[in-house]
């Protein structure tokens, strides 16, 4: 039987006693009904996962005593998401998604067709709500690893701040497509996808996508909404790795 996990931040991490505060704590006591003495699975997210037996249960907090502790090698390959923002619910469904498969980030994109615009303190709310979704779905599936969610950028702005020489490729309808199976994968420690909104990019995106070094590629020969080509982008270049 599997224990209830629960997540906290690498930083507020201590050697000997961990504290969960929050929604953490509140879902731990309140929720999944734990006890002093029972025992609890704690991740950081970042590889980290400690067994724990809880020790107090206060109003606000719950501690648990390090049991025993496992530290995951980090990953030969990080698989960096790039979708363009789409409605709430299909982009929630997305970000669950994506933590179950193994992403390493998340970073949202602002593009011409984007129906979906944030900012401020909507934004802010919007972030808490993302992040709640993901580290649930990393939860439940038990991975060690939690997607670094960054903030929603416009399209040009994202693409300038991708390093140069990563491979970057962006799933496209076009004879002039890749298969897969032709990239080069060897020595690809970091790999950047590109996924287009409802309506997909503008034909002056895909022209600085290019100019951004971003290969087309073919991911079948429909056309899949946008979270869908996401899911299946995360899927197959996982898949190609790992050959």
């Amino acid at each position: 039987m599997s224990l209830s996990r629960f997540h906290l931040q690498a930083e507020a991490w201590q050697p000997e006693v961990l504290t969960l505060s929050g929604d953490e704590a509140a879902h731990c006591s309140r929720v999944m009904r734990r006890n002093v003495g029972d025992q609890i699975e704690i991740f950081d997210g970042a590889g980290r996962v400690a067994t724990a037996q809880i020790t107090v249960i206060s109003k606000s907090t719950v501690s648990a005593r390090i049991d025993s502790l496992v530290q995951h090698e980090p990953r030969p390959h990080e698989i960096h998401l790039l979708p363009a923002m789409i409605k709430a619910e299909p982009f929630e469904w997305l970000l669950e998604k994506a933590t179950e498969l193994g992403a390493a980030s998340v970073q949202p994109v602002i593009t011409t067709r984007s129906i979906v615009q944030l900012s401020g303190e909507q934004l802010e709310k919007k972030m808490l709500k993302w992040q709640r979704h993901m580290i649930e779905s990393a939860k439940q599936c038990h991975t060690p690893w939690l997607p670094r969610l960054e903030r929603p950028r416009h399209f040009s702005d994202r693409l300038e701040s991708l390093p140069v020489g990563a491979l970057k490729i962006i799933p496209a309808l076009s004879e002039h497509s890749l298969s897969l199976h032709d990239l080069s994968w060897a020595g690809a420690k970091s790999i950047f996808v590109l996924i287009g909104p409802e309506g997909d990019f503008t034909s002056q995106e895909e022209r600085l996508a290019g100019e951004k070094s971003f290969q087309a590629v073919t991911l079948g020969p429909l056309i899949l909404r946008a979270e869908t080509a996401a899911i299946a982008a995360l899927t197959v270049v996982a898949h190609e790795l790992r050959r």
